[in-house]
């Protein structure tokens, strides 16, 4: 499977995004906002939502990243999920937002935090660049109530230049 595009969402989308996060697989990984609170957040000019569609259109992830307008030009990976785990959507679309926050945005440092038990997305992480920095010892309450520790990843924009061998 191809991501077809990768395009800013709107609020036609929000529907969508809410329905992947409610999804009984990623209860206790992804976290959970109301339609509400996506669109208080689609229309903050710090944040930026972009989903991930195939060649007709259909979306198949979204990433949500927040601080675009950081003095210290950190940019945060808010949230992302893939409707179809397991396919390279994933890898693919970070690959895509990496290049985005580094070439377009002009970040230093570009984060993000994951529970310590998603494993799967940590290795995705890792696999990318993605470095652990540290452990926020049962910092955030998840979906199903109880709480998690928290995993503190980054790339810097030096590395991620150094990997494509192009300097930063």
């Amino acid at each position: 499977m191809t991501i077809g595009a990768v395009r800013p969402a709107t609020k036609g989308d929000i529907e969508w995004i809410v329905s992947q996060e409610r999804r009984p697989e990623f209860d206790s990984f992804v976290h959970r906002w109301s339609v509400e609170e996506h669109e208080r957040n689609l229309d903050d000019s710090d944040k930026l939502y972009l989903i991930a569609v195939d060649e007709s259109g259909l979306p198949l992830a979204f990433v949500i990243l927040g601080g675009l307008s950081s003095k210290s030009r950190c940019i945060e990976l808010v949230r992302m999920a893939v409707a179809q785990p397991g396919m390279g959507i994933g890898k693919l679309l970070l690959r895509t937002v990496i290049d985005k926050v580094f070439t377009e945005f002009g970040a230093n440092r570009l984060w993000l935090d994951v529970f310590d038990d998603n494993h799967r997305a940590r290795h995705t992480y890792r696999s990318v660049g993605f470095q652990e920095e540290g452990v926020l010892r049962e910092a955030a309450l998840k979906s199903n109530g109880k709480l998690g520790s928290l995993v503190i990843m980054s790339i810097l924009a030096r590395e991620y230049f150094e990997s494509l061998n192009i300097g930063g």
